[in-house]
């Protein structure tokens, strides 16, 4: 050990002075005799120098600079201020405050700190992605759980109540499915029996399916898809689907456009996902809950809870099935937006709104795998910037991510499709399919006009909304100008609304939305005040007449087909119809006979529409505030006009009112527009006066708005 020493001497220089020696503990010198003797570091050995310079010690006696025991990274707060070691771990207190009865705490250093921070954070969020994998897969289990145990009930209970042991066990042997066998069952009237037998306060979704689908066997099943595929576990019964398929494709799919038919249909029928998704079915499904009624007279409450229950369930099953993320594929896309129309139905307008944003920025890109047509496509690209131009339009804010005003519509679509594969007929109940003859629809050439409309409204509000400067007489007249050129050229197939040519309701609804169209975008310069008497007439008139030709064409809807299945959007340009000419008109006989109408209008529709309760009550109150009510008879009916809160009114159109905001507008209307109005409109119009209503407009007054036997 001294040759050692007297070697590792040799590598130290003279001139280093030795560190002064340290007290040693009893603890240390227990252990160090225990092993035999001092143990000699290169710091502490007994050949260190001692002092500056002198002897060597070699018998142990030399203290040592003491070695500390366990210390920690993470000093608490009392050893810290002591600059002394702790040898504490967190929670438990050192011995050090131990044994002087301090209160140990710890004080994390910032940076270690956020480092751990940091891999906690990590680390949580791994375990909640985890979590949520197995959440998924457990959600999945617990409904084919559910759906098998509902499979197995209906066995059971038919085969306790009422027999047929023999026909089951005779299936269970010949391989056939639990799942099968139920549906074979569910076509037993015991099953209705026994449905009946269950109190009220234990319905839920499935009896509520039982009862429906029970309304409508008078289907035949030629509709089944050809595979085994099960687009919704919602409802087994191919029947109930194709009803609801029935009412959304008369109704609803004409007026708001989103993809081909005969594509989505194609898809169905053979189980493939390149036209049709689970997510979409139970969409259009829940969407056509609204126009769901019973074959059999007179309605219930339970028969309106019932539909909603039902429609609630599709919808919540499309939520479900709906994967968040930057590309989307296309049929994800349409059921955004037909949940956008279901929730607006249903008066949830707030939610709604995120429905139609979520379709309108994710139709720009779709995903890359998505498979689909052009026609296909340019048909959800329009239908979708279409709709989201509506809504804006009514609520008066600028549309979400519009479609470039240098894209030409319909450039790939065919507009004979509507020759064959596009046909409707007036489709309520269970067997209007085949009483009820066939018509050539339009459809698919209403949606292309609609859309070139829609891109005129939309350069509308960006005249009243958008960024270019003060309102102008030459912008105001070139938008009415291409609404007028628009009218003028319109396929004579659609152009037609008199009583004689029976118009389509996709197609009236066209011509509501012109009219609309044009009151939206004069009404402001008929409030602002800026016009001479003359032209302030020549505006107001104009007006009052797009307003009157526009209820009127509500009216002949309401005689045709009625107005119980007609869309909110509708419903929203009515109204706005009727506040001009209550407000404009110079004649004052008419304010009752409108509010009347427009009134009874929207109790139709609110039977299937929850969101016609608060605008009823919104225009009512609009009326009385210009010293107009009801008739009495009507007003009875209605009840009273306080039923709706600050709530309900949002969540129908995300705003405290419907109407236009005139006052707001007027801001921005330049007040030389007057001066200005008279040789602009000579320039653009080429001396043309206002379009003047029709023979067929005058012959349906609006004093016989009443009168729709």
């Amino acid at each position: 050990m001294g040759d050692d020493i007297a070697e590792f001497k040799t590598f130290m220089p003279d001139s280093y002075r030795a560190l002064a020696p340290s007290g040693q503990s009893t603890d240390q010198s227990s252990s160090s005799s225990k092993l035999g003797g001092s143990v000699d570091t290169p710091l502490t050995s007994s050949g260190a120098n001692s002092g500056g310079g002198g002897s060597n010690s070699g018998d142990g006696s030399q203290r040592r600079r003491r070695q500390p025991g366990n210390v920690t990274v993470m000093a608490c707060t009392e050893c810290r201020k002591a600059r002394a070691k702790c040898d504490g771990q967190r929670p438990a207190p050192c011995s050090r405050c131990n044994s002087r009865r301090l209160r140990c705490s710890y004080e994390p250093h910032t940076k270690t700190h956020k480092d751990d921070l940091l891999r906690e954070i990590e680390s949580m969020r791994q375990e909640h992605a985890g979590l949520q994998d197995e959440h998924s897969e457990l959600m999945e289990t617990k409904r084919d759980l559910e759906q098998l145990q509902h499979n197995q009930s209906v066995i059971l209970d038919i085969l306790t109540n009422n027999g047929h042991v023999e026909e089951v066990i005779r299936r269970l042997r010949e391989g056939e499915s639990q799942e099968s066998i139920a549906l074979w069952l569910q076509g037993r009237p015991e099953l209705r029996q026994f449905i009946a037998s269950i109190s009220e306060s234990d319905r839920h979704l499935i009896a509520v399916v039982s009862r429906v689908e029970s309304l409508f066997e008078v289907f035949n099943t030629s509709f089944s898809p050809t595979t085994s595929h099960r687009w919704t576990r919602v409802t087994q019964s191919e029947i109930l689907i194709r009803h609801l398929f029935e009412l959304y494709f008369t109704w609803v799919h004409p007026v708001h456009m989103l993809f081909l038919e005969v594509n989505f249909m194609e898809s169905y029928r053979n189980g493939d996902e390149k036209y049709c998704s689970s997510a979409l079915v139970n969409a259009i499904c829940g969407m056509a809950c609204h126009l769901l009624d019973s074959p059999a007279p007179g309605v219930t409450n339970r028969d309106i809870q019932d539909r909603m229950n039902l429609r609630n369930g599709f919808i919540d099953e499309a939520r479900n099935l709906l994967t968040p993320g930057p590309r989307l594929p296309m049929t994800s896309i349409q059921a955004f937006a037909i949940l956008f129309a279901a929730d607006l139905s249903a008066g949830k307008a707030r939610s709604a709104a995120g429905y139609l944003r979520c379709a309108a920025d994710h139709i720009r890109a779709p995903s890359e795998s998505s498979d689909e047509s052009e026609a296909n496509l340019q048909l959800s690209q329009w239908g979708i910037h279409t709709l989201n131009t509506a809504w804006s339009g009514i609520t008066y804010q600028k549309p979400f991510n519009p479609v470039s005003p240098r894209t030409e519509v319909f450039i790939n679509v065919a507009l004979e499709q509507d020759a064959a594969p596009e046909q409707w007929r007036y489709y309520r109940q269970p067997g209007d399919d085949t009483n009820n003859p066939k018509r050539q629809s339009f459809a698919v050439l209403t949606a292309c006009q609609q859309a070139k409309l829609f891109r005129i409204v939309h350069d509308t509000i960006n005249v009243y909304c958008g960024a270019r400067g003060k309102v102008t007489a030459a912008a105001v007249i070139g938008c009415f100008k291409r609404f007028i050129d628009w009218k003028a050229k319109l396929p004579e197939e659609i152009g037609r609304t008199d009583e004689e040519s029976q118009p389509l309701p996709h197609v009236l609804a066209l011509h509501i939305q012109y009219n609309v169209s044009i009151i939206q975008l004069l009404a402001p310069l008929a409030a602002c005040g800026y016009f001479h008497e003359e032209e302030d007439r020549h505006i107001r008139n104009t007006l009052t007449n797009h307003a009157r030709t526009g209820l009127n064409l509500v009216a002949h809807g309401n005689r045709l087909y009625s107005s119980r299945y007609g869309m909110p959007v509708v419903a929203f340009c009515m109204l706005h119809m009727g506040d001009a000419l209550i407000q404009y008109s110079s004649d004052e006989s008419l304010g009752q006979n409108v509010l009347t109408f427009c009134l009874d209008v929207l109790q139709q529709n609110g039977a299937g529409f929850p969101v016609c309760g608060p605008l009823q009550q919104l225009f009512r109150q609009n009326a009385e505030a210009r010293g107009i009510a009801p008739h009495p008879d009507v007003e009875a009916k209605l009840g009273p006009n306080d039923r709706y809160g600050v709530d309900d009114i949002l969540d129908a159109c995300t705003r405290l009112e419907y109407s236009q905001p005139v006052d707001q507008i007027k801001r921005y209307i330049d007040r030389n527009i007057g001066l200005d109005w008279t040789d602009e409109w000579n320039r653009q119009m080429d001396q043309q006066k206002p379009v003047k209503q029709s023979t067929t407009d005058h012959a349906m007054q609006i004093t016989s708005l009443l009168n729709n036997d």
